[in-house]
């Protein structure tokens, strides 16, 4: 998909990244990327709901390599095992992450127990008063989802998301190390795990989903590029929003203590 480097190029050297000069900055940062963690889960889910059977009573469905690529890289998203050998989501990772720098998890807790009181998706974003870069790229993400057409699901997540991540994160990770020693242990470790898993399993594992899911369909192939593209742009859209909110440009020094 070489249409999509322009998108990649401008993510991975996206302003944001240089902005990181606070701990006030990174915990901005994260207060509005949980959000992204978040529904990056969803796209995954309706892949194994799309791909395997999650009904009983069960029956086979599907091409059986597709059902071990997805259920393989659920293992690895939902329950990870982190360095104290706890069995977590790297949802909820990030969330402790989030604690340990002393982030705010008002909004992402509010808006997931609006979600579990059965609240709709509009009403949980609209009473976690998010700005409207987050608010619009999880409305995208499940614009996808609703969209219901599974290469173009597996495209968004894969080049949108997790093809992304590796570098993306690789590049935080060593300023992250640089700026902050000693002082982003969760941090740090969600991060890694990201590089080791995506880097070296998810990433090739989502470009064979899609591969399958499209076959030799020409008409497919576009959808899923398109797909990728809107994912990238969606993304761009969220760092944008992101390092132009005027709180994340002010905060406690790095090197200060907090």
């Amino acid at each position: 998909m070489n249409s999509i480097l322009p998108l990649r190029e401008a993510l991975l050297g996206h302003r944001l990244y240089a902005e990181f000069k606070s701990l006030g900055q990174l915990q901005k940062f994260m207060e509005h990327h949980v959000f992204a963690v978040w529904d990056f889960m969803s796209l995954l889910k309706a892949l194994q709901r799309g791909i395997t059977c999650v009904e009983t009573p069960w029956v086979p469905v599907g091409e059986p390599r597709l059902r071990r690529l997805v259920n393989e890289i659920v293992m690895g998203e939902e329950s990870d095992v982190t360095e104290s050998g706890e069995v977590l989501s790297h949802f909820e990772l990030y969330l402790n992450a989030m604690r340990e720098i002393g982030a705010s998890t008002q909004r992402i807790e509010q808006f997931v127990d609006g979600l579990r009181s059965e609240k709709s998706l509009e009403t949980a974003l609209t009473e976690a008063d998010l700005p409207v870069c987050v608010r619009g790229f999880v409305r995208h993400t499940f614009g996808v989802i609703g969209g219901g057409k599974l290469h173009e699901i597996a495209a968004a997540f894969t080049y949108g998301r997790e093809d992304l991540i590796p570098e993306m994160f690789g590049a935080m990770v060593a300023h992250l190390d640089e700026e902050l020693p000693g002082r982003l242990t969760i941090l740090r470790y969600y991060l890694q795990r990201h590089i080791e898993l995506d880097g070296d399993h998810h990433g090739a594992m989502g470009r064979e989903m899609v591969s399958l899911l499209c076959g030799q369909d020409v008409e497919k192939q576009q959808e899923a590029e398109t797909a990728a593209k809107q994912a990238l742009q969606a993304r761009l859209n969220l760092w944008d929003g992101i390092a132009d909110i005027t709180e994340f440009r002010s905060g406690v020094s790095i090197g200060a203590k907090g």
